[in-house]
């Protein structure tokens, strides 16, 4: 937007008549008026906090590839199932906002029947995106959504150790590691705009490691989830041999989705 000043290059000597004075007086409001209009058409102020990377509409559904592996005493087992969340209701809360119902079944293989096994809840209190999972309250994103965001993940919880394996440096606040970046998913699917959250990235090489991440994709939601929490072997014999105790791996993939 361009704004030139315009002289008028005409030199009026004596007195000017009053309706001439009153007509100067009220131009520059009328200018002001028309690069005001047009500044809005050009440049309309953004409200946008980023809510479409956590879309709750009744009859959204995602389904996610998951690989889950648990590790007890150095013995290994792998589990992958396909998971299905869907949003199958909504109610008005105590906040004079809604509470999203979410469904999770599970299946083996795409040739069997869904299960479900569990419902989640999902809502936005003030600048804050809560999510209920098993009655345990998460705080999955603060707005607006920015690089270098920051919030404590368990501020409505009570877990031993603030929901961490270990207490590191800053193990208790999540952060936007990456914003509005590119992200291509083994499963086939490519997202242009994307927030990465850090929930947690602990490692030592004595005691174990924590480390949790999600990535939400702007108009479809959580698209990936990895959370790798390993208790290292602490006796004489193998201390610091990085011999895993017990722990999981956790991979979730978005297969497909369906917004309403």
């Amino acid at each position: 937007m361009t704004v030139t000043k315009v002289k008028s290059g005409i030199e009026v000597i004596g007195v000017r008549p009053l309706g001439a004075v009153r007509r100067l007086a009220i131009l520059p409001f009328f200018i002001l008026l028309s690069l005001l209009t047009h500044c809005s058409d050009e440049d309309p102020i953004s409200t946008d906090i980023g809510l479409n990377f956590f879309p709750l509409h009744k009859g959204n559904n995602w389904v996610y590839e998951v690989k889950e592996t648990t590790i007890v005493q150095s013995v290994t087992e792998v589990y992958n199932y396909q998971l299905r969340v869907t949003v199958i209701d909504s109610v008005k809360n105590v906040n004079d906002g809604y509470t999203y119902t979410l469904q999770r079944e599970k299946r083996t293989l795409e040739t069997e029947a869904w299960e479900s096994f569990e419902t989640w809840t999902a809502e936005v209190t003030g600048n804050k995106l809560i999510q209920n999972e098993s009655n345990v309250l998460f705080v999955k994103l603060a707005f607006p959504i920015y690089k270098g965001g920051k919030w404590n993940g368990n501020e409505f919880n009570n877990l031993p150790n603030t929901g961490n394996l270990f207490n590191g440096s800053n193990s208790d606040v999540y952060n936007i590691f990456e914003f509005d970046q590119s992200v291509s998913l083994s499963t086939g699917l490519d997202f242009s705009e994307t927030a990465t959250v850090h929930q947690n990235s602990f490692t030592d090489a004595i005691v174990g490691k924590d480390e949790r991440k999600e990535i939400y994709a702007r108009d479809v939601g959580l698209v990936y989830k990895e959370i790798t929490q390993l208790e290292y072997c602490s006796t004489p014999n193998c201390l610091g041999q990085q011999k895993v105790d017990k722990g999981v791996i956790l991979i979730q993939t978005l297969k497909s989705y369906a917004s309403q």
